[in-house]
């Protein structure tokens, strides 16, 4: 299957377009060990690629010295190797299946200062990798541990980016039988996924043709695959889009084999339901989905000889809540959005993940960022980074700001330090081009607030909204008086973010008004931030706390409009007096402090049946629109098993949905929200 998001992958790319273009490049070696020394291609792209005609050479840099043409055509995801070992005695000792493709007996070999070149069939250079730990301070040596590639690395020729092997590292490493370390026969740099074991030979052989699948989809190029589905959904890619197939037949002719297509649980999807198209060696599948569940469809390719190859998808369909929902999979907890042209990137609060979807259209992210590194997180379990929970966005111009929730643990209220970041990316391009690069951050938003609070910063009294207490290790955040941030909006001075919370509600000794805080230094605290790091604690300065009578709900999201008011989703806190868990109001609110906010008539019940309200993405002030909105789906069961959305094993099963209501705001206070939701 596709590497998530192509996230490792593209991060060495200008473009997504140019990621997919990329084909074979290096992706591991070892110039001496135990078993041979051997080096790793891969085909990092969209598309099979026929070795004919391709060749390797060290450092003479001569096209055509050792031909490769005996790999014959890479499948997408595919690695192959070179190595000066026999083919046979090459798979024994890393006990590789014998469809690994490995040519052996090689006698150009490397050095411990050398070259290796890749050449296409035109005798053009694609790869290139020169490495000499001697003589390039702070490079590996490979001497019976194997190098490989970083996203950052691939095709660059550039060794510094490479990682000496490692014992059950991020490639799988292991360990051969003559005791080397390595992971041969497989990349994390692949962007679709290829099982080489799963072939016999004369067996006819079907594959996913991945440059001709939606990227909304996302399937192994062999065997195996999984699919989400939604009932009456008129852009469920698989139903309307389909998956593009290629067929083969080593010993037989593509066109005469016989195709089939079978469900496993005809309530779920039965015949009807599956429209396969097309004839000879490229076909397409279309799956339209009748009942909620799981299914299994099974392709079957059968041959003259009666043998027969197949390919399974693993496939799930939900239904809608409301006309013209629209299910994006990959992740469940949809938790802040920005629009980026006919784009969104969307944040989900299980990771730092920013996801780039496409507004319109159901299915996986085209592309995707992830600030992990950046953000200098400290909470590690299992040797990876707990989450930021990333809840609230804001933007201005080509900045973009995002905050942790700053909260405890939900359920027990342990520390959660990653929480306590903002962070700020650029944005440039949009649509399907939307690149985001990082820019700074601060870690001392919820420090600076309780000792504000403690101090008696805003004249209310020391330690009037309870910050230090509501935040106090213990305390779980969705508590009425938890510590839990959920919107982040630009304010209308120049360095000033306004901080929307969802817990503590106030007063503290009733607990029905929400809390809005103006940061009004914190853009600028940002920016001046020293590169790679945090300003110290107590850089930020706060304005007067506001207090919003929201019905006794928490805030979930609030957004600027363009003619400087703002538009609140307002939410229940867990333990909310007199407010049901989904009963979710939208709130119109000037940006005077001495202004109450405005209920609007709005009925979210629809949406708010497939989770959570918790984003606002296209609020543009007065006038008519859209008004688009995202329900994070983590606790919500999609496919009547009883399995909640984020503990769904298979991560393409995964969904939240976007519902849009039809707005009319009038200009000035008369403004009336249409109480519907409205097909595209």
């Amino acid at each position: 299957m596709k590497k998530p998001l192509l996230l490792a992958l593209c991060a060495s790319f200008a473009t997504v377009a140019a990621c997919a273009n990329a084909q074979m490049r290096i992706t591991e070696f070892m110039y001496d060990g135990p078993d041979g020394e051997f080096v790793e291609f891969t085909n990092v792209g969209a598309t099979a690629v026929d070795m004919s005609g391709w060749s390797f050479d060290d450092d003479s840099n001569a096209p055509g010295t050792v031909g490769l043409g005996a790999f014959g055509t890479v499948q997408p995801g595919e690695s192959v190797l070179f190595t000066d070992s026999t083919a046979a005695a090459f798979r024994s000792a890393w006990n590789l299946c014998s469809g690994v493709k490995v040519i052996g007996g090689n006698t150009t070999g490397l050095g411990r200062a050398d070259q290796i070149n890749l050449y296409d069939a035109a005798n053009q250079r694609v790869d290139r990798l020169t490495y000499n730990d001697q003589g390039i301070a702070g490079s590996i040596r490979t001497k019976d541990k194997s190098g490989w590639v970083s996203a950052a690395g691939l095709g660059q020729d550039a060794i510094l980016q490479w990682t000496l092997s490692s014992l059950a590292d991020v490639e799988n490493s292991r360990a051969s039988g003559g005791g080397a370390i390595g992971s041969p026969g497989r990349s994390e740099r692949r962007q679709f996924d290829f099982d080489p074991c799963n072939t016999s030979a004369g067996t006819p052989v079907v594959t996913i043709d991945v440059a001709n699948t939606t990227p909304r989809l996302d399937l192994a190029v062999n065997a195996a695959g999984a699919v989400a589905g939604t009932i009456g959904d008129a852009t469920d890619p698989a139903a309307v889009a389909g998956i593009a197939l290629n067929f083969s037949d080593s010993d037989g002719d593509a066109a005469a084999l016989v195709v089939t297509a079978s469900s496993s649980n005809a309530t779920v999807v039965d015949s009807s339901g599956l429209l396969l198209s097309g004839s000879g060696a490229t076909r397409t599948l279309r799956i339209v989905p009748q009942g909620v569940g799981y299914a299994s469809i099974t392709l079957r390719a059968t041959d003259a000889d009666n043998k027969t190859g197949s390919y399974v998808i693993s496939y799930a369909a939900s239904r809608s809540s409301i006309a013209a929902e629209r299910h994006f999979t990959g992740a469940s907890d949809a938790s802040a959005a920005i629009v980026s042209g006919d784009h969104m990137l969307v944040a989900d609060d299980e990771g730092q993940n920013l996801r780039l979807y496409p507004r319109d259209a159901s299915g996986l992210a085209h592309n995707g960022f992830d600030f992990t590194a950046a953000l200098a997180l400290t909470d590690i379990d299992g040797g990876v980074p707990r989450e930021v929970d990333i809840e609230g966005v804001a933007r201005s111009g080509d900045l973009i700001y995002w905050t942790g929730s700053h909260s405890n643990k939900k359920d027990n209220g342990a520390a959660r330090p990653n929480r306590q970041r903002v962070f700020a990316t650029r944005l440039s391009g949009s649509g399907a081009a939307t690149m985001l690069s990082y820019v700074a951050r601060y870690d001392f938003l919820r420090a600076d607030l309780v000792a504000w609070d403690s101090s008696n910063g805003h004249g209310l009294g020391a330690n009037a909204l309870g910050l230090a207490a509501s935040a106090a290790t213990g305390i779980a955040p969705e508590r009425d008086d938890g510590f839990n941030i959920e919107g982040l909006a630009i304010a209308p001075d120049e360095n000033g973010l306004f901080i929307a919370f969802r817990a503590p509600l106030l007063p503290t000794t009733q607990r029905t008004k929400a809390l809005l805080v103006h940061a009004t230094n914190l853009r600028s605290t940002i920016a001046n931030a020293p590169a790679g790091g945090s300003s110290a604690a107590g850089s930020l300065s706060f304005a007067a706390p506001v207090e919003m009578d929201l019905g006794g709900r928490g805030i979930r999201d609030i957004v600027r409009g363009s003619d400087g008011e703002y538009l609140i989703v307002a939410g229940p806190t867990a333990t909310a007096t007199g407010v049901a868990p989904s009963d979710f109001r939208l709130y119109r609110w000037s940006g005077n402090a001495a202004d109450a906010p405005q209920l609007l008539s709005v009925d979210l019940a629809g949406l708010a049946a497939s989770g959570s309200i918790e984003t606002i993405v296209n609020f543009d002030g007065a006038g008519a629109t859209l008004l688009e909105l995202l329900a994070d789906s983590g606790d919500t069961v999609w496919y009547n098993d009883g399995v909640i959305a984020k503990d769904l094993p298979e991560p393409r099963q995964r969904k939240f949905v976007s519902g849009r209501l039809a707005v009319e705001i009038p200009a000035g206070n008369d403004r009336v929200f249409r109480d519907s939701f409205e097909a595209r």
